[in-house]
């Protein structure tokens, strides 16, 4: 695929991609991703936005000039249904309810992280360079400190309803499904539409590259396992027509799901070979590994990149310790792994 054809979605436009269902990317400046994919669903009193952008002006112009195509207003959305707490999917929300007067929902195992950030935003994002330290990156977490800071946010606005999964969302004729996929998040949900096989993936099934895993306030559980579970919950699903945020639509989501499961075996490959050549860190384990597809080396990386892989590298080598082929201790205030 050439670069051309691998961006065309992010291009502005007002995409029908089914009967009543349009997707509109909305610009992310100065981001690799560079646009998410925002959904306008049709019901019989109005729409229904399935993720909202970040909380930018550009976003804003964007939603609004699209609703103008269609021939509609703002205040014609009848709620946001936000797949997981992370800014380009939730941003808008409060703004777009305060428009619209409609509802927000997001998934309820996010409300520890929005706490966090509306109720103690500095010390929130103190944390992930914290949480560095203790994978043996205070180097990482140093050019994170010297990068420029990041802009200040409004606080992220509380959803009128918070999901679990298992409920539905009915707009007249269509019901939609909500279905809890952590992993990228832990409170990560897609909606189903049975009847029409379209599923909105949010940032769970991507086509063109893999979510971030491990970035989380605060971090328990374990992330890829939640992920490699999700995965295969909707591996069998009968979707026609996959609707993910970043990237082009596709149809084959069986496909997808086996490839990503197929990358993170891979992935749990090269981290155990890195611990078996003496690698003890997940800092250690990410110099090793290459990333992106362009498979650049971990200093070659933007310092929020190498943070990213930091994690990464770390929620991997945890699930080779779950399994018992590595074993992890705590030493020197940082985790370590070496084999058992």
């Amino acid at each position: 695929m050439s670069e051309e054809d691998r961006h065309r979605w992010e291009r502005p436009a007002l995409d029908e991609v089914a009967e009543g269902v349009w997707r509109i990317p909305l610009p992310l400046p100065g981001d690799a991703l560079r646009a998410v994919n925002t959904y306008l669903v049709r019901g019989p009193e109005g729409y229904l936005l399935v993720d909202c952008g970040w909380n930018r002006q550009e976003s804003w112009d964007r939603l609004e000039e699209s609703l103008r195509h269609l021939g509609a207003e703002l205040r014609q959305v009848r709620g946001v249904f936000a797949t997981h707490i992370h800014d380009d999917h939730y941003g808008l929300a409060g703004r777009v309810r305060s428009g619209s007067g409609g509802w927000v929902a997001l998934g309820s195992r996010e409300r520890e992280t929005l706490e966090a950030f509306r109720d103690h935003p500095r010390e929130a994002r103190q944390r992930s360079r914290r949480r560095l330290e203790e994978l043996a990156a205070a180097d990482v977490a140093a050019r994170l400190e010297r990068a420029a800071p990041p802009a200040e946010r409004p606080p992220p606005a509380t959803p009128d309803l918070y999901l679990a999964g298992g409920e539905s969302v009915v707009l007249g004729h269509r019901t939609l499904e909500v279905l809890p996929t952590p992993g990228h998040t832990r409170g990560h949900l897609c909606l189903f539409e049975r009847e029409q096989g379209i599923l909105f993936a949010g940032d769970h099934v991507l086509p063109q590259i893999t979510p971030s895993l491990g970035v989380e306030l605060p971090l328990d559980g374990s992330p890829l396992a939640d992920f490699l579970t999700s995965l295969e919950a909707v591996r069998d699903l009968p979707a026609r027509l996959v609707l993910p945020a970043h990237g082009p639509v596709f149809t084959d989501l069986r496909h997808r799901v086996d490839e990503l499961v197929e990358h993170h075996r891979v992935r749990l490959e090269e981290c155990q070979r890195a611990v078996e050549d003496g690698s003890a860190t997940a800092r250690e384990v990410a110099e090793r590994l290459p990333w992106t597809r362009h498979r650049r080396r971990l200093l070659d990386l933007d310092p929020f990149n190498q943070m990213l892989a930091v994690f990464e590298a770390e929620v991997h080598l945890q699930v080779l310790a779950e399994r018992g082929r590595l074993r992890r201790d705590l030493a020197d205030s940082a985790h370590r792994y070496a084999l058992p």
